[in-house]
């Protein structure tokens, strides 16, 4: 295989690259060097679709630049970098830092570089290491206020391109093109049985009927997604991808990271898929209608005219009839690895399954 021009794992990284990188970032005091570095997993050693490192900097004096760097490179094994690559992950959270983030204002973490490698399906991309933010727990769950933070953080990204995305991004995947529905379909439609042999105490009778049809008709069913005005989304909107600044002194209320879904979509969908993923079903049902129009204000605020409530409630429900989909996929793909872990794909489906039946969205499934 090809060597990559640049590290494509842990063991290739140099003093030199690095200190490259933070002095090209501004970020390295003048006449200072990097000396050494340490690198440790974060979490788990491996992930399923990629490694995450942090290095540890050592300078020729202390203080000389960021004591921390966060690193996420893509799979050593080729299967599941494939996984990944069948709906261009590794390229969306590249293409997200090297030209959709310089278009908009929003919080975001500072990215000192993002490539992928086409030939090898290698990439890195390397971040600052939000030191004093709190990441968020989705399976804890999610308070309104937090709710409120995310939607603040996110609505200048929809905005900002709302049905507009394709003036400077037309090249952009789009939810509805066939690339990303015959990229992704085969993942639920391969899954789908399992997720119910799996968790079958979390599947209503109600939804068992009904799920031959979704299955049958899912393509068509992301494929409407795009008969409504679209925009760039995040596209994994969870507790575990928030970073929470708590107050704290110098902090911003709330960082989304993990851009490898992001693509041009229903905007709502990223809230939808916060609903069914981090909000305690009885939670939802509380302040469901107060942050869908905590979200319209704010469409408002920047920009956007004319997106009625009616239109975002559409657009929401839209949203959840997809991260539907997400859930089964995840519990039926994934085998947990930890008590955690199962417990996020258990109320993941809770949550999914409840927000689709209370609204009752399965009307939507084409007979």
């Amino acid at each position: 295989m090809a060597e990559s021009a640049f590290p494509v794992r842990p063991e290739h990284l140099t003093v030199e690259w690095l200190e490259g990188l933070i002095r090209n970032g501004g970020d390295l005091a003048a006449g200072e060097r990097l000396v050494s570095f340490e690198v440790k997993p974060v979490g788990e050693v491996i992930g399923v679709l990629g490694d995450v490192v942090r290095v540890y900097l050592t300078y020729s004096k202390p203080g000389a630049g960021p004591a921390t760097l966060v690193i996420k490179f893509a799979h050593k094994n080729a299967e599941n970098r494939q996984i990944a690559n069948n709906t261009k992950m590794y390229e969306r959270e590249v293409l997200f830092f090297n030209e959709v983030a310089r278009e908009v204002a929003m919080p975001m973490t500072k990215c000192y570089f993002a490539q992928m490698d086409p030939v090898t399906g290698g990439n890195a991309v390397v971040i600052e290491d939000l030191v004093g933010y709190d990441v968020g727990d989705q399976v804890r769950g999610v308070t309104l206020e937090q709710v409120k933070m995310v939607i603040d953080a996110i609505a200048p990204l929809h905005a900002r391109f709302y049905d507009n995305w394709s003036e400077k991004f037309g090249h952009m995947m789009t939810i509805d093109s066939d690339e990303y529905v015959e990229g992704f379909s085969p993942g639920f439609l391969g899954t789908w049985e399992q997720a119910i042999k799996n968790f079958p105490e979390c599947f209503p009778q109600e939804l068992l009927d009904a799920l031959p049809r979704f299955v049958a008709h899912f393509k068509d069913i992301l494929r409407e997604m795009g008969n409504r005005k679209m925009t760039f989304i995040h596209g994994d909107v969870k507790m575990d991808n928030a970073m929470f600044g708590g107050g704290k002194p110098g902090l911003l209320p709330v960082i989304m990271i993990d851009w490898q879904n992001m693509m041009v979509s229903n905007p709502l969908q990223d809230l939808a898929w916060l609903a069914a993923s981090s909000l305690d079903v009885d939670v939802r049902r509380a302040i469901e209608n107060e942050y869908l129009e905590h979200y319209r204000k704010k469409m408002a605020e920047h920009g956007v005219k004319g997106y009625t409530i009616e239109q975002i409630r559409d657009d929401y429900d839209a949203g959840l009839m997809i991260t539907l989909s997400f859930n089964i996929l995840i519990a039926g793909a994934f085998v947990p690895s930890s008590e955690r872990d199962r417990r996020m794909a258990i109320v993941g489906l809770e949550r999914a399954i409840a927000a689709v039946l209370d609204r009752g969205l399965l009307a939507r499934i084409p007979s």
